[in-house]
């Protein structure tokens, strides 16, 4: 589990400043602030943020616009485009990047909390359709490697690689990580099943499903997870273990 990483990429360092202490009040990481073009990149490259918050205008140019680019050649992402102009021209550039979002200076710390939530919510509904139940039946989102789940009036990420196993909770599917959470998704275990990525989560129980890469040893009646031991019917051992010969 983490909080959801921004990286903020604005050339005022008042508004910047404004605009981190806005966002780390709400719960939120920001992890990098710059108004540089190259350096917002590098920033990107190596922090890896989950949203990133772009002026359009850096200096004298609308290199935003540059940046925004950037990010969809190489990182596909969610970004909201945070401008003092709101004109027809700016309009007209930004629509073709597709951002997540769009905020016109001046804004309000509630301004930038919907934002964020309607652009991670727009990001996940963006992604490409499969025949998999829509998650947007529920709260939460999946969004590439992570789910974001709906904690108060926050997203808590959560990463496929940090979970160990998922089981049925009432109509909730609970998730336990690695670092001894529990973190309920608002649906029932067969649907969150669906949107799992089926090379990584294997059904090992009717009430389980588990983390195939957290697996340390099996059994006739179980599979352990560090120190935990999570029960394997005999209807799933032997596909599990040909599962696991597969992929080693």
């Amino acid at each position: 589990m983490s909080e959801i990483k921004i990286l903020i990429v604005e050339d005022e360092m008042i508004i910047a400043e404004d605009m981190s202490d806005m966002l780390q009040s709400l719960g939120y990481d920001v992890i990098g602030v710059t108004g540089e073009l190259d350096e917002a990149k590098q920033l990107l490259d190596e922090l890896a943020p989950d949203i990133a918050m772009v002026d359009i205008t850096l200096g004298v140019k609308q290199e935003g616009l540059d940046f925004a680019q950037y990010i969809k050649d190489h990182h596909d992402m969610p970004f909201i485009f945070c401008t003092s102009h709101a004109d027809k021209s700016t309009i007209d550039k930004a629509t073709p990047l597709h951002p997540s979002g769009y905020l016109v200076k001046p804004f309000t710390q509630k301004d930038l909390y919907s934002a964020i939530q309607v652009a991670l919510a727009n990001f996940a509904n963006d992604q490409p359709k499969t025949d998999k139940t829509p998650i947007a039946a529920s709260e939460d989102l999946v969004i590439k490697d992570s789910i974001f789940i709906k904690n108060g009036h926050l997203y808590i990420k959560v990463k496929f690689d940090d979970m160990l196993w998922i089981s049925p909770d009432g109509n909730y599917a609970s998730i336990q990580t690695v670092d001894n959470t529990k973190h309920l998704v608002r649906m029932p275990l067969k649907d969150f099943q669906d949107q799992l990525p089926t090379h990584k989560f294997y059904r090992t129980h009717r009430s389980y499903l588990v983390n195939i890469d957290r697996i340390e040893g099996i059994n006739n009646q179980h599979v352990y997870l560090g120190e935990h031991q999570i029960p394997l019917g005999k209807n799933y051992r032997e596909e599990l273990l040909s599962l696991i010969k597969k992929l080693s």
